[in-house]
């Protein structure tokens, strides 16, 4: 199997290394873009074979867009010809929505879409499902999610808070970002942090999960300066990569006469969480289990069950709130 990674970054590098030792590639190449070709050269040099330097335009079986959020539907739309799965790891509500809204196109190619395949939105979709499969009915779904995966991560999550965030209430509301204050419980060593309303492009995705869903919200945390900042340019250059980073997923419904919640989450360094989802997802591919067309979230194509066994080998173990 032809893997194309588009982007050396820390997701992009961290998939890319995951590959270099994966039957999941056997027999096949792993070709590596970035607008820096020294850096993608770097990459391939420090993975050896069968990592390689690669060509926007070159054909592969999966493309996995790891660029900065806000262009990987552009970048999508150029390879959708030349891809048969095209996994992207955005948390751009605009780049989600045009992703979702290349069905039609992706159809006609025979093609497959993935929106949202990194931490949040992606493993958080997976652990929604997850979370909710013992309930009759589902009415709520509450994503948070700490931490950023590298500079461009930071960026998005700086713009994000101070845009106007989107939820499902009955029907699509938007609320201001950096309002909504709520304290959530993430997996150690994160514990408790304080989260806000974002431009996050989780509800667009389990909604379709979750049809019949009261609420569905997606916060994230962040601190007073980062409120109060959100406005202005980023006052000092971004982090190379946040060491700390997890996800949380709260479901809640009946199951059978009695109303009950669940909880579940993840601890680990965003960028390494979002290229265990991406390396559980190609696996997934290799296995032949994706066999859809169309534009999709990843929890609507992968059994969930099965996915949360493929990131715990990859290192990236489910946690569940079990109270005090």
């Amino acid at each position: 199997m032809d893997v194309l990674v588009v982007g050396a970054g820390i997701v992009g590098s961290g998939v890319a290394q995951r590959l270099a030792h994966s039957p999941a590639v056997a027999g096949g190449r792993v070709a590596v873009v970035d607008r820096n070709p020294d850096r993608a050269w770097q990459l391939s040099e420090r993975c050896g074979s069968p990592v390689t330097v690669g060509h926007l335009d070159d054909s592969a079986d999966v493309v996995v867009l790891a660029t900065a959020s806000g262009s990987q539907a552009r970048l999508a739309r150029r390879s959708l010809s030349r891809a048969r799965v095209l996994l992207s790891t955005s948390d751009s509500v605009s780049d989600v929505k045009r992703l979702l809204g290349m069905n039609d196109a992706a159809r006609r190619q025979n093609a497959l879409v993935v929106a949202g395949v990194g931490m949040a939105p992606g493993l958080s979709d997976v652990l929604a499902v997850r979370a909710a499969t013992q309930f009759d009915r589902v009415t709520e779904v509450h994503v948070a999610k700490f931490g950023t995966g590298g500079p461009a991560c930071a960026r998005q999550h700086h713009r994000a808070l101070s845009s106007l965030a989107l939820e499902w209430r009955g029907g699509w509301k938007q609320r201001p970002g950096g309002s909504g204050r709520e304290l959530c419980w993430f997996p150690s060593p994160v514990d408790a942090a304080d989260c806000y309303r974002a431009a996050l492009p989780d509800p667009m995705l389990l909604i379709r999960k979750f049809p019949k869903a009261d609420r569905i919200t997606a916060r994230m945390a962040a601190t007073r300066r980062d409120r109060f900042s959100s406005w202005l340019p980023m006052l000092r250059p971004p982090h190379p990569e946040g060491m700390l980073g997890a996800v949380r997923v709260e479901a809640r419904g009946q199951q059978g006469q009695t109303w009950t919640g669940q909880i579940l989450g993840v601890s680990a360094p965003p960028g390494a969480a979002a290229a265990a989802v991406l390396m559980s997802a190609i696996e997934t591919i290799a296995a032949g289990k994706l066999l859809h067309a169309g534009a999709v979230g990843l929890a609507e194509v992968v059994d969930a069950a099965e996915f949360m066994d493929k990131m715990a080998a990859q290192g990236v173990v489910c946690e569940m709130f079990a109270g005090t």
